[in-house]
């Protein structure tokens, strides 16, 4: 199963820009605020905030329990320090999670260095997840990013364009927000940049939604491009985020202010299981999906909203009269590739999490192959499969133990569940010149964590073939693919966190009934 622990994660930090970001207003204005654009040194901001730290608010160090669905699950601190003309913000999240009756505990941290004139010079983030620690630094010029990313111990090194467009950095919002807050801004509008997820741009809206239920504290509720859940803050006379609460179908995601023993002491507990909270119940058996050649599948999310799905390799859907969607699954299907994705250097690039360019998984892939007896000349289509078939014998310790590790880890390792597979898969494709990504959506299982006849989470490889998508999945033991899959989500995981493509799939955890309505064999 895919790291649902480590979306909930990401979703944490993203959050964690709001609770750094938060205001309070007096009266009843609205302020779209005009930000200091990066790397470009401003003695004013919209001719109102100084471009240099007024010392307010800093420094600050706050602490929060961190609760999914009524569990005590971990902890959440965030810093911000001074050094002479330097700010350092920092952010980390601990959680301990359940996976099927076992537990997982993942940490995501991040700090951004910044001078007091708000010119950004570095950023640091590291996950801890298991054994697997990843670690990415930015270090930032007038003109461009530099980039170090390492894993699975090896390290790549790349540029990167800065930061597009003009944005806050997280000193900035600190500061600035408050001044708006001063102001009596009912509603700020604004953008940073997310650590956490390759420094993507979000552009942020809060509003003042009236007076909160702790004592004189003020309820804002805040949205982001990022996360498809607004978050509902309560912010006191100071400023200050005293709780915060984020709806999720799984649960609600609760984040209260606290002493530091008090958050740490949250996340002693196994955590609320969320693979148990997401998975989804049939009403009647469908075996026939895992040897069938095509399914229509009926979808609806539970709660009304709009489902986005993709139409890619084996998958096509229309909009169902009833409501939701008809998915069809037609196995051998593919989608030919846009012009876009054909011009994506992505899908070929090495990353920390899919490094093609590793000796030992280069090796792999040319093991793979020659065991078929193909070489690099035979059709594509022939090598996919075969390095489809090799990583499903290779990695011979398959159980939810191993954290989402990269292709060069699972390498040396061969364990892992669907996620390792699908990494593995997509390097040897790359190391063969084969384009590819990941997918996520859903898999039928006749039995899974003590339940039966379910769709659970699940992650495959979609690969370029003669100029289309084709779906493989390593987990399968006697075919490539089957009917029961539905995607939800694909991405080149290009670097060390979490893909900004699977972002979405964070609105349709536990938030989807399934139907089979036919299967065709």
């Amino acid at each position: 199963m895919p790291r649902l622990e480590r979306l909930i994660a990401i979703m944490i930090a993203l959050c964690a820009v709001v609770v750094s970001s938060t205001a309070f207003a007096e009266d009843g204005k609205t302020q779209t605020v005009q930000t200091q654009k990066s790397g470009q040194v401003s003695g004013q901001v919209s001719g109102q905030v100084s471009g240099q730290v007024s010392g307010q608010n800093f420094p600050r160090d706050s602490w929060f329990a961190v609760s999914i669905a009524g569990t005590n699950c971990g902890w959440m601190h965030e810093k911000f320090e001074v050094f002479g003309d330097r700010i350092q913000t920092s952010n980390e999240i601990r959680l301990t999670l359940g996976r099927a009756g076992a537990s997982t505990t993942v940490r995501v941290g991040w700090k951004f260095i910044e001078s007091s004139d708000g010119t950004p010079i570095e950023c640091e983030v590291q996950q801890v997840s298991g054994s697997e620690v990843s670690r990415t630094i930015y270090r930032f010029s007038k003109t461009e990013v530099a980039v170090d990313e390492t894993a699975g111990g090896r390290t790549l090194s790349r540029k990167m364009p800065s930061p597009e467009g003009i944005w806050w950095t997280p000193a900035q919002v600190e500061r600035n927000i408050n001044a708006r807050r001063k102001d009596g801004a009912t509603e700020i509008t604004y953008r940073t940049v997310d650590p956490s997820s390759g420094l993507r741009i979000v552009d942020m809206v809060s509003k003042r939604m009236g007076e909160g239920e702790a004592k004189k504290t003020i309820r804002w509720l805040t949205t982001n491009s990022a996360v498809p859940m607004p978050t509902e803050e309560e912010v006191d006379a100071d400023g200050d985020v005293i709780i915060s609460s984020t709806k999720m179908a799984i649960g609600d995601m609760i984040a209260r202010r606290c002493s530091e023993s008090q958050a740490k002491r949250s996340s002693a507990t196994g955590g609320v299981d969320l693979i148990d909270r997401s998975m989804v119940s049939l009403a009647k058996p469908s075996p026939e999906l895992l040897t069938a050649r095509h399914a229509r599948i009926a979808v609806r999310s539970t709660n009304g909203d709009a489902l986005v799905f993709p139409a890619s390799g084996a998958q096509r859907f229309e909009a169902n009269p009833a409501g939701g969607l008809f998915v069809d699954i037609d196995v051998g299907r593919t989608s030919l590739v846009t012009a876009e994705e054909l011009a994506d250097a992505r899908y070929l690039a090495s990353s920390i999490l899919i490094d093609a360019k590793d000796p030992a998984v280069i090796d792999l892939a040319l093991r793979a192959v020659s065991s078929a007896r193909l070489n690099e000349t035979s059709p594509v289509a022939d090598r996919a499969e075969a390095l489809r078939t090799f990583v499903m014998r290779f990695i011979i310790h398959k159980d939810l133990a191993t954290a989402f590790a990269g292709a060069s880890a699972v390498a040396q390792s061969k364990a892992g569940d669907c996620s390792e597979h699908a990494v593995l898969l997509a390097a040897l494709l790359r190391a063969q010149g084969i384009p590819s990504r990941v997918a996520s959506g859903m898999v039928y299982a006749q039995e899974f964590a003590g339940k039966r006849d379910v769709f659970a989470w699940h992650m495959w490889t979609q690969a370029q073939v003669d100029g289309a998508w084709i779906d493989l999945d390593a987990t399968l033991s006697s075919r490539s693919f089957h009917p029961g899959h539905l995607l939800m989500a694909t991405s080149a995981q290009d670097d060390a966190q979490l893909d900004a493509d699977f972002s979405n799939l964070l609105s349709t955890m536990g938030n989807v009934s399934i139907e089979v309505v036919h299967v065709d064999r």
